[in-house]
């Protein structure tokens, strides 16, 4: 028996069979383990011809081109910078994910988005986002609905649903707070206004900066981190 590395079935699929596998492949173990090459393909960028078709470009709708240029996989270890004056300044790390979700039949296509990020020490969580994209037919405005949740690390539990509206022009997408809920026992200051931008650098760098208000501290940069692709 193998503890550490489970037994897999197919090992020629794209996808991955561990969640430690994007840390594998980040430090480098798709070149010195071959069990880390073949149970990690999707992280280890290993798929050889059969790229998952939600990450293929030759299936993005009409409606989703104007933000096709997010699709991937994108990581940056300790990149992060987060400041505001209700919490220490810190260093994280943080994956993105952007895929296709299945095509609907009737209404608008979107773009699942997952995001997690982590502390440089000892990678506890520190926050995750899930959510989705859309664009509004034959323009070029666009809408992100978020879940978000706060770990343990940070100051107040944060844990409140977002809606953003914006526009992407060219590879810059730029999104304002429209709504916000939360959960009746969240312990955070109100989030009053927030604005992310995300921009792609060149086709292997991905930018993102977040500036946020509260109800007791102005509209001021929040966190800023710069990824690298890693999928596909």
């Amino acid at each position: 028996m193998n503890l550490l590395y489970p037994s897999c079935g197919d090992t020629t699929s794209c996808t991955d069979y561990s969640s430690q596998c994007p840390d594998w492949a980040s430090g480098g173990q798709c070149e010195s383990s071959e069990w880390v090459m073949k149970n990690c393909r999707l992280s280890c960028r290993k798929c050889f011809g059969s790229l998952p078709k939600q990450y293929d470009k030759h299936y993005v709708p009409f409606d989703l081109k104007p933000i096709a240029f997010l699709l991937g996989r994108w990581r940056s270890e300790f990149g992060g910078k987060a400041r505001f004056p209700t919490i220490p300044n810190f260093t994280y790390g943080e994956q993105l994910d952007f895929k296709l979700s299945d095509t609907p039949l009737f209404g608008m296509p979107s773009m699942n988005y997952s995001a997690f990020a982590w502390g440089i020490n000892n990678k506890e969580s520190l926050h995750s986002e899930y959510g989705f994209f859309t664009v509004k037919n034959h323009t070029n405005t666009i809408g992100l609905t978020t879940v978000m949740s706060n770990g343990k690390y940070i100051k107040f539990n944060i844990c409140f649903t977002s809606v953003e509206e914006g526009q992407v022009s060219g590879n810059k997408i730029v999104l304002k707070l429209v709504d916000i809920g939360r959960i009746s026992w969240s312990r955070d200051l109100p989030v009053l206004d927030m604005i992310r931008e995300i921009t792609l650098i060149d086709p292997t760098t991905l930018e993102q900066r977040l500036q946020m208000e509260t109800l007791t501290h102005k509209m001021q940069d929040h966190t800023f981190i710069r990824y690298k692709k890693v999928f596909p």
